[in-house]
């Protein structure tokens, strides 16, 4: 597949698909210690250095073969004047809160003077690090990451912290990294949602749950059980669908599935608002009348929650502020605004209960 680079003069959206990344970065120390000499040495060996042997030249040069090590583009770049970019890895691009944060970010750093690469990761942990090395070595001054929902392991992006290039991860964030971070209060967002259907006297209420490795799925989950333990309603495992892509036609097929059983919910708390829109059009095939039979509730109000019939109820998710916040943070840290904190900084957004017509009974 043929690389491609698209660049204008706001924003930039980069996509490689073949740079060489390594699960773990070889560094010159980790080469220094297999030959058993010093960092010095091994740096001066790759510079073809006079005072060095040809001997170890050699041997340096096996093993930077065999270990596959890149040179540290950005520690380069950082001594030299900033580039004026910012780079963005984000798992979806076009994705109604992916969209509303770039939006944010992209105004935020237009407003600081900056202009803004993005690279989609498509929710794959090896086309994060790919990408990630990527937009590194165009020179990029600090990187915005919402991580993918496939990335288990937070080694790669704790190395690159750890290495003090700025960073600051956004939406679907790390727990083992202690660094800025930008996120909605989803735990927040499902209890809110939970509990407005439990006010409109739903008792059996359903959650369709987001995508097992997917960040915000188990924070929702959580409020949905809170709720219905404030308010003493029965947890019941068969009204809970794990969900493998989260988007209108799955949304569709699990209500008719769910609707159709012997014992069924009555209301449907979706992860997102793809799956609530889908299972509105599948009640209506059904004819089971919303809100009088069955409520539903989404998350990330999508615009068009607002014109469907009938009109959703969802949780809104502040994407600009997001984004704003965001850029805003790793600005201030690239030029070292921040580096007198003691503690990095969390901000967490609330979220916001649109009540619409779709769950008022």
């Amino acid at each position: 597949m043929e690389n491609n680079f698209y660049y204008t003069k706001n924003y930039g959206i980069l996509n490689f698909e073949s740079v060489n990344m390594l699960k773990k970065r070889t560094t010159l120390k980790d080469i220094a210690e297999k030959l058993g000499i010093s960092v010095a040495t091994v740096s001066r060996a790759l510079k073809d250095h006079p005072e060095i042997s040809q001997r170890i030249k050699d041997h340096v040069a096996l093993l930077v073969e065999s270990m596959h090590y890149r040179p540290n583009s950005f520690a380069v770049h950082l001594k030299n004047q900033h580039s004026n970019m910012i780079g963005v890895i984000i798992p979806k691009i076009v994705h109604f809160h992916s969209s509303t944060i770039l939006s944010g970010i992209i105004a935020k750093a237009q407003e600081l003077n900056y202009q803004v690469l993005i690279c989609e990761s498509g929710k794959d942990a090896e086309s994060e690090r790919i990408n990630t090395t990527a937009l590194i070595n165009t020179g990029i001054d600090g990187l915005l990451v919402s991580l993918s929902n496939n990335n288990f392991s937070e080694d790669f992006f704790g190395e690159l912290h750890a290495e003090g290039f700025p960073m600051v991860f956004f939406d679907k964030v790390p727990t083992t990294i202690s660094s800025h971070k930008v996120l909605t209060n989803d735990y927040t967002g499902a209890f809110l949602a939970t509990e407005h259907l439990i006010k409109n006297n739903y008792q059996k209420i359903a959650h369709f749950k987001g995508q097992k490795g997917a960040r915000n799925t188990q924070p929702r989950f959580n409020g949905y059980l809170a709720a219905l333990e404030k308010y003493k309603l029965h947890y019941e495992p068969k009204f809970v669908i794990e969900c493998e892509k989260c988007t209108e036609e799955e949304g569709f097929n699990v209500t008719m599935a769910t609707m159709q059983q012997d014992e069924r919910p009555d209301a449907l708390f979706c992860v997102n608002d793809e799956m609530a829109i889908g299972a509105l059009s599948a009640l209506r095939k059904l004819n089971i009348e919303v809100p009088s039979q069955v409520g539903v509730v989404g998350f990330s109000d999508l615009t068009a929650g607002k014109y469907i019939t009938p009109s959703l109820t969802t949780i809104a998710q502040s994407g600009i502020e997001i984004g704003h916040k965001a850029a805003e943070l790793l600005i201030k840290e690239i030029h070292n605004k921040l580096k007198n904190d003691n503690v990095f900084q969390q901000h967490i957004i609330e979220p916001i209960l649109i009540i619409r017509d779709s769950s008022s009974r």
